[in-house]
């Protein structure tokens, strides 16, 4: 099996971005990917305020969500949108959602970011409670090649939403993010590296990278990493995507040489 991890310099016109992504999978699909995984926040990098007047969509409808479905059935590959503003309850907040789409442009499955940025860094106020819920269960979704567990940028900082999953039978992990550029240079490798190795699972991390909105700027790397630590491809800092083999039986393989997850004693920290 072959993924590839996206990474794109979204801004704040929906219909350039999907445009952008709808080529970067045909690309992906090209070059022999079965899976095509995109960043958060690929179809929109705006401010809050636009996102919850005239950007997020009912759940299973939407220029966003339509467009993906449509792309994964015409090119039959799997996709998962790395997030999607989707409608809560709650009065002018979404859902980040992970949305998995099959070969046939089906929902297989989706996972609402748990974990919300809510930081300041470098004197500049991230707030993303403002204007998202957070999402209440973790995910681990079956695929024809392995099981996916799913997560959301910040989420990462988070290792115990990650024993979950790999303890649920998460063979790979996908982390799709618009890490900010001061804390990515810092800390996105080395943290996408613990995540893989104290698994023993790989990570598919696709990113932002670049100057946005308001002058934010995404740090890039979106990068494959298989379960030893050791990273397979990386994007740098431009558009187009870091794509690499994955291989079950890496994964068995490691896990028999390296048998940490057997060794943790959870009842210990079932808190």
């Amino acid at each position: 099996m072959k993924f590839a991890a996206v990474q794109m310099n979204s801004n704040d016109s929906v219909d350039d971005n999907l445009l952008l992504s709808g080529s970067l999978i045909r690309q992906a699909k090209e070059e022999g990917a079965d899976i095509v995984l995109l960043p958060e926040n690929f179809a929109f990098m705006g401010y809050p305020k636009q996102l919850v007047e005239e950007i997020m969509e009912d759940y299973e409808d939407g220029p966003i969500q339509k467009t993906i479905s449509n792309l994964a059935k015409e090119l039959e590959i799997w996709v998962i949108a790395g997030s999607v503003p989707v409608i809560s309850s709650t009065a002018n907040r979404s859902f980040a959602r992970s949305i998995v789409y099959d070969d046939q442009g089906k929902v297989v499955n989706y996972y609402d970011k748990i974990h919300l940025f809510d930081v300041e860094v470098e004197g500049k106020q991230y707030n993303e409670s403002s204007s998202i819920v957070p999402g209440e269960q973790p995910v681990a979704v079956k695929t024809p090649w392995c099981t996916i567990g799913l997560s959301i940028c910040y989420d990462v900082r988070f290792p115990e939403l990650y024993r979950y999953l790999s303890s649920n039978g998460a063979e790979l992990i996908m982390i799709p993010a618009a890490f900010t550029a001061f804390t990515g240079k810092d800390h996105w490798q080395i943290l996408l590296q613990a995540r893989a190795i104290e698994n023993t699972a790989y990570v598919v991390a696709p990113a932002q990278t670049g100057i946005h909105y308001g002058r934010r700027q995404s740090h890039g790397h979106a990068m494959v990493i298989d379960p030893w630590g050791t990273v397979l491809s990386d994007a740098g800092k431009t558009q187009g995507a870091a794509i690499a083999p994955a291989d079950k039986e890496r994964v068995k393989k490691i896990r028999e040489q390296m048998p940490s997850l057997k060794h943790r004693k959870n009842k210990l920290f079932s808190n």
